[in-house]
């Protein structure tokens, strides 16, 4: 099983921790000079209006008084952290924030959450070793709330200390079941890495079914119907699995185009044979003009006649006693993305029987209804077909597309 490096765990937005502060005044708590009131209110106004560019001219204003006190330049840190998040620039957001940890000002109880904030911006910035300096700290204070448990793991990930990265997301997908909460994509990920670096297959494949499920990404999936593909298996078969890596939006090499593109113009579907080079295209797998591509025009040439017979071809298997003629049919829509009219005619094949693979018609009558986002049909219908061990794997492989959690992109 070929194994895929974690992506970092992205922060969608950090928030905007409210700053208040006081001037001068007699407190037993630190306050700042009089001297940066002014700059300071400024920003903070410009703040609430959402103005970031105008509070940072305030607080380098505040930045140009001379005389600071630590506490100064505490406070001065922390507009500068919400600031930069409120521009969207993670990076010198991590400056400040750290420069806030660094600080002996900072009071004891924002510890924790400047820490936390920190790890998430490290992460962001892909500073491995930052988030794993303050996940530290926080792991030391107490058990991790669960998404900081998610950026340490992928931190100790991708620094390559993939054995701590193991045993933190396993602790954490344990306790994620155990509260009833589905583990996060990158925290399986990593465990479905450690798995197949351990030579463990049937466990690897048990976490990538789930992972593919529940968050359907591209290379997932493509790690799951990769190793399908054995030995014995037929060119249906084979178009089967192209049909599943087409409907999950699986990556897929240029190469696997051309392929697919030669397994439906030899099997007479060139509608399939046109959804499957422009679904490339659409990828930006296939260039224009390449030889990938080649096969294209010709085949566009074809459906046009091929569309027209279509009706006649109907026609011709309803009145047939066999479903032979129905399951091609059946398939020919299949490949025009008419999968009403697939089902239709692979539920008369079965109906008829007399089909010479018996695990065609429950097969193309199975994809049609997933496609067609009749799930609890198709799972009914997969679970029946037969035929050898490979009929049965790639039923399966499309028994859990049907069952998926997400939501699936337009595939035709």
């Amino acid at each position: 099983m070929r194994t895929s490096f974690v992506r970092a765990v992205v922060a969608a937005m950090f928030a905007i921790s409210a700053l208040a502060f006081t001037a001068g005044m007699a407190s037993a708590a630190p306050s700042v000079s009089r001297s940066l009131a002014k700059p300071l209110s400024a920003a903070q106004e410009s703040m609430k209006a959402n103005d970031f560019a105008g509070a940072l001219t305030h607080i380098q204003e505040a930045q140009a008084v001379t005389g600071r006190t630590t506490f100064d330049d505490y406070v001065i840190n922390q507009f500068l952290g919400n600031i930069y998040i409120g521009l969207k620039d993670y990076p010198k957001a991590l400056v400040a924030f750290q420069a806030m940890a660094d600080s002996p000002d900072l009071p004891p109880a924002d510890k924790n959450n400047v820490s936390a904030t920190i790890v998430q911006l490290a992460i962001n910035n892909n500073q491995w070793a930052v988030a794993i300096k303050y996940g530290e700290q926080l792991q030391a204070a107490g058990p991790l709330p669960a998404v900081i448990a998610e950026q340490l793991a992928v931190a100790y990930y991708n620094s390559g200390d993939h054995a701590k990265a193991l045993t933190l997301a396993k602790t954490q997908i344990d306790a994620d079941k155990a509260a009833g909460h589905q583990p996060s994509q990158a925290l399986l990920q990593i465990l479905v890495n450690g798995q197949a670096g351990a030579k463990d297959n049937a466990g690897a494949m048990a976490t990538l079914e789930g992972l593919v499920m529940d968050y359907g990404d591209a290379n997932d999936w493509a790690r799951l119907i990769d190793p399908a593909f054995g030995r014995g298996m037929t060119d249906l078969q084979a178009l089967n699995l192209y049909r599943l890596r087409v409907a999950t939006g699986a990556t897929t090499s240029v190469e696997d185009y051309a392929i697919m593109a030669t397994v439906t113009t030899k099997a007479g579907y060139p509608g399939e044979t046109v959804s499957m080079l422009e679904h490339g295209l659409a990828k930006g797998e296939i260039k224009p003009g390449d030889k990938t591509a080649g096969p294209l025009a010709a085949a566009r040439q074809k459906t046009v006649e091929d569309k027209r017979a279509l009706p006649g071809f109907d026609a011709q298997a309803k009145a047939r006693k066999t479903g032979d003629f129905d399951v091609k049919v059946a398939e020919t829509y299949y490949g025009y993305g008419q999968y009403a009219d697939a089902e239709a005619a692979a539920r008369r094949a079965m109906g008829k029987g007399g089909v010479k693979d018996p695990a065609e018609a429950p097969m193309v009558l199975g994809m049609s209804l997933a496609m067609q986002g009749k799930n609890a049909e198709a799972v009914d219908v997969l679970s029946k077909v037969g035929g050898n061990a490979n009929d049965q794997k790639i039923a399966h492989l499309w028994t859990i597309y049907a069952q998926r959690k997400y939501t699936t992109p337009t595939a035709h």
